[in-house]
């Protein structure tokens, strides 16, 4: 579509933990702006991603995966996240890993759709490159049966196949606006925020099943010296004080790896040669509780 006028609006990516949701933004930005982990709930707030193309600019926004949460803070309010960038988006994707299929955690975000019936909703298969057709297809079907959903697409976010079909179709539902970001911007996220993502996706990675979900990460501090090189302190939260030592490692080794990788990913991402970057490890019980870390990290505490 390109009838010349200017456009802008707001694209939900919801979905199920680990469908897929981060990769497909990163692959539409062109950049790496959203942390990817084999680990469910790897997402905690709502991150911005700007494509701009032709006279279009579209903000999708990332999500928490929707689930069924429990009583910790945390859980709540980043499903909360979750459905309020559903409820305030001009349009919304939903992402089905299609090895997975309709289960239940689908079927449990359908059910809540149904009942919503946000404009402008599109389905999308993720991970088809490697599915038989014959197993796809009657997905496919089944999805079409729904008449819930205005577009369904079978991608594969990893290798881009099929992401320029959702750009192409949800378009004309993109309000008639301004751009709302300059032409060159890829997200919205604050640096120090991002700085911080980077580093706790290092951490996931290299800490495995260890700490699978009891730590996050703050900036303290995000300044760039007079020489021009960033200088970044961080502080790696855990509840427990029993958890250092997996973090720290034998003689600091753990995570002096994950400073490196951590510092190595910020320079790629920041186009930063000159960076430093300072990790401590810091005990703060509860913090998955804290509703002043919640708002911190960019996330409205849940009320629920």
């Amino acid at each position: 579509m390109n009838d010349g006028k200017m456009r802008a609006g707001f694209v939900a990516i919801i979905g199920a933990p680990n469908a897929g949701k981060s990769t497909l933004m990163n692959q539409l930005v062109g950049q790496k702006i959203a942390i990817v982990s084999p680990k469910v709930q790897t997402t905690r707030v709502n991150m911005r991603g700007i494509v701009t193309r032709e006279n279009t600019q579209f903000i999708f926004i990332d999500t928490p995966g929707i689930y069924r949460p429990g009583s910790r803070l945390l859980d709540r309010s980043m499903v909360q996240a979750a459905h309020q960038a559903r409820d305030d988006a001009d349009a919304t994707v939903l992402m089905v890993d299609a090895f997975k299929g309709f289960n239940e955690p689908v079927m449990d975000i359908i059910e809540i759709l149904q009942s919503k019936k946000p404009k402008n909703l599109s389905l999308v298969f993720n991970k088809v490159d490697k599915m038989p057709k014959e197993k796809l297809l009657p997905l496919m079907v089944k999805a079409q049966e729904m008449e819930l959903f205005d577009n369904v697409f079978a991608i594969s976010a990893t290798k881009g196949k099929g992401v320029e079909d959702i750009l192409k179709a949800i378009e004309p539902s993109m309000p008639e606006s301004p751009y709302l970001y300059s032409e060159d911007d890829v997200t919205d996220m604050p640096m120090r925020l991002l700085a911080a993502e980077i580093t706790r996706e290092r951490a996931f990675m290299m800490l495995n099943q260890e700490l699978p979900y009891g730590l996050a990460v703050e900036t303290v501090s995000y300044e760039t010296e007079a020489d021009g090189k960033l200088v970044i302190h961080q502080n790696i939260l855990i509840e427990r004080e029993a958890h250092k030592p997996i973090i720290v490692g034998k003689g600091g080794a753990m995570i002096k790896r994950i400073g490196e990788q951590a510092r190595r990913n910020l320079q790629e991402m920041l186009q930063k040669k000159h960076l430093n970057l300072f990790l401590k490890v810091k005990v703060k019980a509860n913090w998955s509780e804290s509703s002043t870390f919640m708002q911190e990290i960019g996330l409205e505490p849940s009320k629920d």
